[in-house]
């Protein structure tokens, strides 16, 4: 799922989910997209900052884990 941020000729602003990027460009094109306050088709994307982690990223679990199936003897094998 993708969140964009919009607003319209009025200044209203909304948020909108989509399946993918192609699923709000098709929307797009097609018109869909609508203000839900006053119902306005004159939307336009809002700048949006991409979600960038800060910090390390936690190590790969030490059995390995990572690479392949569980041995099943650890927190991280499903059960």
């Amino acid at each position: 799922m993708i969140h964009y941020g919009f607003y319209c000729d009025r200044e209203h602003e909304f948020d909108e989910w989509f399946d993918s990027i192609a699923d709000y460009e098709r929307k797009a094109e097609a018109g869909e997209l609508a203000c839900p306050e006053c119902g306005s088709h004159e939307v336009t994307k809002a700048i949006a900052a991409p979600n960038v982690a800060r910090g390390t990223p936690a190590p790969a679990p030490a059995c390995g884990m990572a690479a392949g199936p569980a041995c099943g003897g650890c927190t991280f094998a499903e059960g």
